[in-house]
């Protein structure tokens, strides 16, 4: 008896244990992380993720995008002659007088995180590194980064460049909308071919263990030792100084989910193992849930003084969001119809159908009207009458101007009888 009670306390226990893993939140090893939908950009996990932090590299994510943004591809960019000397840390050893096009700066700034690549980029779609970094800060709060500022480019410490997990997370969000963008931080290898200051290949290859590793460094996870390297991964980029620590932001895909792992001032691996652990949770207890799709009906509503006396109302667009497994359920609508203004054309936006859970607003798809809709013309409106009187008094006119016009003609050929009258008595007389 006591045997079976032991064993049904063990098989009750594993079971608890068990649960407790599949749900509970991910474990973090740095000092600020977050995990969001790389979407909606709604938070779906994280630890001190609004606390300041130092960015180091990360930082490059913002210049990418600004210089793709802002330029092409093929842009020819000359380097200056300070930069190659006035930058520490990491380089690809351009030269002053260099001419490289934009695509190759933008690699050797996202793979192997060039400072003088950013330098020279800030520089010339700048005009100056100060006004390039000002732009990266306009972006930054057009972003909703509001707790972010930057001080330079590259991320070289400064304590005045600082940033967060979720406004990194924010801005990378941005930025993995942009092809260009996202074809450069899931590329693993680049080449920059001989300049007109190089006679040899430069070759890069991805600082981001979660894209490519050859090392035999391995990080815990899920009770096993196991390589970096990530099968989901699609970007986004490192960084480290002594400062800030060592820094990942990192972006993965997994059966049409996308998300977003931030983990800042970690020790050695530590944000791979984070990242990780971010991502599996993510996967594990998320799904994408369709809400509603487009052209779905909502409801009929009423029009008054229309040609139609009744609209359906539909939505104008799918939504999709990430929710957990077991909450789908909890997830609430509220249909909101604006003011009915007449006339309506086909697809005029009539209002919307908000989605919220635990009583914040999750999303939001216009409700839009399938059909036009022609007012049938209101005497009792304000415009109705101004209009019926306008209508009147120009018909007024009208047939006063005719009238006289009428007149005039009877009174000269009256006037023009007359006179033949008087001749013809003259005449005979």
């Amino acid at each position: 008896m006591i045997k079976k009670v032991i064993a049904s306390f063990l098989v009750f226990s594993v079971l608890l244990l068990n649960l407790s893993f599949a749900y509970a939140d991910p474990a973090i090893l740095c000092d600020t992380a977050v995990l969001i939908d790389a979407n909606t950009g709604t938070i779906l996990a994280g630890k001190n993720a609004d606390q300041k932090m130092y960015p180091a590299s990360t930082t490059k994510i913002m210049t990418a995008i600004l210089a793709i943004e802002m330029g092409d591809l093929s842009d020819v960019i000359t380097v200056d002659d300070d930069t190659p000397y006035e930058i520490a840390g990491s380089h690809i050893a351009l030269e002053p007088g260099e001419i490289v096009t934009l695509k190759d700066l933008l690699y050797a700034l996202m793979l192997p995180s060039a400072n003088d690549a950013a330098s020279a980029i800030a520089k010339h779609y700048g005009g100056t590194t100060e006004k390039f970094v000002n732009l990266m800060n306009e972006k930054a709060k057009e972003l909703g980064a509001y707790n972010t500022h930057f001080a330079n480019p590259h991320g070289l410490h400064d304590e005045n460049h600082y940033t967060t997990a979720a406004d990194l997370a924010l801005i990378t969000k941005y930025a993995m909308q942009n092809e260009t963008f996202r074809k450069i931080v899931e590329t693993t290898k680049y080449e920059i071919q001989p300049t007109n200051k190089k006679t040899e290949t430069r070759y890069f290859t991805t600082l981001n263990k979660l894209l490519y590793n050859t090392s035999s460094s391995q990080i815990f996870v899920d009770g096993a030792y196991i390589s970096p390297y990530y099968e989901y991964a699609t970007g986004a980029k490192t960084g480290y100084t002594p400062e800030a620590g060592n820094c990942l932001v990192a972006t993965a895909s997994k059966n049409g989910t996308d998300l977003i792992a931030v983990a800042m001032k970690g020790v050695s691996l530590e944000m791979y193992q984070d990242a990780h652990n971010l991502f599996n949770y993510g996967f594990e207890e998320y799904q994408n849930t369709i809400l509603v799709s487009k052209n779905t009906f909502v409801q009929n509503i009423k029009i008054q003084n229309g040609d139609s006396k009744e609209i359906s109302v539909i939505t104008e667009s799918d939504f999709t969001t990430l929710l957990k497994k077991s909450a789908s359920a909890e997830v609430k609508s509220n249909v909101i119809i604006n003011e009915i203004k007449l006339p309506l054309e086909a697809n005029d936006v009539i209002g919307k159908i908000e989605y919220s859970m635990d009583g914040e607003i999750i999303g939001s798809v216009n409700l839009i009207t399938p059909i036009e809709v022609k007012s049938t013309l209101v005497e009792s409106s304000g415009g109705g009458i101004f209009y019926s009187i306008l209508k009147f008094l120009g018909t007024l006119v009208v047939f006063s101007l005719v009238a006289l016009i009428l007149l005039k003609v009877y009174n000269d050929i009256r006037i023009r009888i007359n006179r033949k009258k008087r001749r013809k008595k003259y005449n005979n007389g």
